[in-house]
């Protein structure tokens, strides 16, 4: 080779090395590097000098892409990725196709009160979320509340109701889900262990279609739409007190759940140790066992999707509908024996519960009825029951909304006029759905002490801001 076709060349490399650093992403990535060893009869070519660097130290080459007989003699041509390669072909004159490298991809964007993280292997969705409310309640004149100076006294107070923090997504495939949330408000010197709400994950079998799933970890039994609902998408400031009452909330368990192709039917049926979150073992030796099975006649909404509980039928404001109305009904079933446990109370039951949903044009109903037949470890066999149901309607824009709600339960049938009611009304806005809102409510709660005694009647009003971010 002479020295003008040595030079011309020289130059010509250097110029594609500069355009690659400016133009291609894959040589950003790794950086302007470039490095040939021959050893044993090889050339290891490296565009990352960290490669290199460890190469030259123990010889191992680790990672690469393998080209036998493309040297200049017919050696074999190692490098640690494509643009290593393609380097080395044009720099010495090698007419040899290396594909270029896969650009990864990585993307990071905010919206509704969620960080989210794509990669080419992994989605990351990262959220926290306030509750600060105020509270005053209002007794009646027969009542003193704690810290008060005499009966009928109003207590007005501050609280963060909820703060949480969220990791959610995929890793690996899409259909290798998590999840996995705390609340700091909930750790208490009895229980600290309560930080820990939800973390879980889940297999979907049919890999993307959400016909079959497996679920395991820590998460809310299936169980009550209203108690399914993340306190982020409530209507009211906070649950029914029917839902506070029946519904016992998150367990260590497994579930299996999927839906039709349809959109349809959604089923969910799971097993749990019964004795709440963050448990080290089960405190007996029963389970506690739920199963909900839910029917979208019009199989308008998604239901195959990614978390465990998600969409337009577990959020009760109605921001979601547009041409068609949203609407489902629901069966749930839950089994539970505490005989002989150590915590909890000494009761065993069998729970049914209906619910159902509707949403149109910002207009929102929802309710639930739930009977359990308890059966205390020494004693008598007792029926407890409950409702609630509520409505709202969205208008300007689907940024304000009122909304009204009456529910009551009774705790046991073996007593008269033991029953509790409530009835509230609110007023939210919302700046950004439920990312940004202000929520407003006026109840009263009406207690039945017995046949002989004035119920017991208690006025509240509850003024909260969420944020989430």
């Amino acid at each position: 080779m002479d020295r003008t076709t040595l030079i011309g060349r020289t130059l010509t490399f250097a110029l594609c090395a500069v355009l690659t650093l400016v133009f291609a992403a894959p040589a950003l990535a790794q950086g302007f590097y470039y490095k040939e060893i021959e050893k044993d009869g090889r050339i290891y070519v490296f565009n990352v000098a960290a490669n290199a660097d460890r190469f030259a130290i123990t010889g191992e080459m680790g990672v690469g892409i393998t080209k036998p007989g493309v040297g200049p003699n017919g050696e074999t041509v190692i490098g640690d990725n494509e643009r290593a390669l393609q380097l080395y072909f044009f720099k010495h004159g090698i007419s040899e196709v290396v594909a270029d490298p896969v650009v990864p991809v990585q993307t990071v964007v905010w919206r509704d009160g969620k960080t989210r993280i794509t990669t080419d292997n992994a989605y990351l969705e990262i959220s926290s979320r306030v509750q600060v409310r105020f509270t005053q309640e209002i007794p009646d004149d027969n009542t003193q509340l704690a810290g008060t100076a005499a009966k009928g006294d109003m207590k007005p107070s501050f609280r963060i109701r909820r703060a949480k923090f969220k990791l959610e997504g995929w890793i690996i495939k899409p259909w290798l889900t998590y999840e996995m949330q705390m609340n700091f408000p909930a750790v208490t010197g009895s229980n600290p262990g309560a930080l820990l709400e939800d973390a879980a994950f889940d297999i979907d079998l049919s890999k993307g279609k959400g016909t079959f799933r497996i679920h395991a970890g820590q998460f809310k039994p299936a169980y009550g739409a209203q108690e399914m609902t993340s306190s982020n998408n409530q209507m009211f400031v906070d649950r029914a007190l029917v839902s506070n009452s029946f519904f016992r909330g998150r367990e260590i368990g497994v579930a299996f759940w999927g839906a039709t192709k349809s959109n349809k039917f959604e089923w969910r049926v799971g097993a749990s140790n019964g004795n709440g979150p963050t448990r080290t073992a089960n405190d007996n030796a029963k389970l506690q066992y739920n199963a909900r099975l839910m029917w979208q006649p019009n199989g308008s909404q998604v239901l195959n999707q990614r978390a465990w509980v998600t969409g337009a039928l577990y959020s009760e404001s109605d921001f979601e509908s547009t041409t068609a109305p949203i609407y489902a009904l629901a069966v749930n079933w839950e089994n539970q024996n505490n005989f002989a446990a150590t915590t909890g109370n000494d009761q065993k039951w069998n729970a049914l519960s209906v619910d159902g949903i509707y949403k149109y044009k910002g207009f929102s109903a929802n309710g639930m009825y739930t009977m359990a037949r308890r059966t205390p470890e020494t004693g008598v066999k007792f029926d407890a029951s409950g409702f609630f149901v509520q409505a709202g309607k969205l208008f300007s824009r689907r940024r304000y909304e009122v909304a009204v709600r009456y529910g009551t339960f009774d705790p046991t049938d073996l007593t008269a006029s033991n029953s509790t009611g409530e009835i509230r009304g609110a007023f939210n806005y919302y700046y950004s759905r439920h990312g940004l809102k202000w929520q407003n409510d006026l109840g009263r709660t009406t207690v039945e002490t017995g046949t002989t005694t004035p119920k017991v009647k208690a006025w509240e009003f509850r003024s909260q801001l969420q944020f989430a971010f």
